[in-house]
């Protein structure tokens, strides 16, 4: 089992859930050794967003994840790994924001989220566990953070930014300028994960962004180096998120 704090591995990497939709990403993710456990549509989304693994699975705790009842096929296999893993009880949705039951993030025990938008599975979790909820305006919350350390995040969101800046170091990007194929942009979290706890991944050539210096030094203030899985645009291909 996976122990682990969600987003934050110590070592490599060796299994993530993610779309395999581009297959160069795939590639480029197998021959740095890492195991896929691919999502499958779920049809009543947009195009743009049916393969994604945050719209699907959020990993709340070392021990526990949640899944969509439209993502059931991924229980069996999360169960390897992850002790607890809990279908919410809310059927989703194609408009937004139930469409977003699942998008939050879960950073140094605590969520960051849009309370209106998550499911009341996790709202009840919350308040049992007494859990601290920084709350934002964006319900794509996980999709808009790019997680770097248990105490620094990137985002081109300002709702995140105001909501942590004062318990984390938050680096506000501009949005825009990574690609999702349907829409005007995606989002930072949506290309990038932590393969180990000294490297941050992006699902694209991060040197092409125009914060791109902003975001390395910040990096680095953190003691963390950036790389590219491959040469092209930035592409948000709904987050790739480790379990293993």
């Amino acid at each position: 089992m996976s122990k682990f704090l969600p987003n934050l591995p110590n070592d490599n990497v060796k299994t993530v859930v993610m779309s395999t939709e581009f297959q160069n990403i795939s590639k480029a993710i197998g021959e740095i050794g890492i195991k896929i456990l691919p999502t499958k549509p779920i049809e009543k989304f947009y195009p743009f967003e049916k393969l994604h693994a945050d719209m699907q699975f959020f990993h709340y705790s070392s021990d526990t994840a949640f899944i969509l009842k439209e993502s059931l096929y991924l229980k069996e296999e999360l169960e390897k790994y992850i002790e607890n893993v809990i279908v919410i009880d809310e059927t989703t949705q194609r408009e937004y924001p139930k469409n977003v039951l699942l998008n939050a993030v879960s950073l140094k025990g605590n969520i960051i989220c849009n309370p209106k938008c998550i499911s009341d599975n996790i709202s009840h979790i919350i308040e049992q566990k007494r859990t601290y909820v920084y709350r934002v305006g964006q319900g794509y919350t996980k999709c808009s953070t790019c997680i770097v350390t248990e105490d620094s995040i990137i985002t081109s969101d300002k709702s995140i930014y105001n909501a942590c800046k004062d318990d984390f170091d938050v680096l506000l990007i501009r949005p825009g300028f990574i690609d999702l194929l349907g829409t005007s942009y995606g989002f930072i979290g949506g290309c990038s994960f932590k393969y180990n706890k000294d490297i941050l991944m992006f699902t694209g050539n991060i040197k092409n962004h125009p914060d791109y210096i902003s975001i390395k030094n910040f990096c680095r203030n953190h003691n963390v180096y950036i790389e590219s899985l491959v040469n092209d645009n930035l592409t948000d291909i709904g987050s790739v998120i480790p379990i293993e």
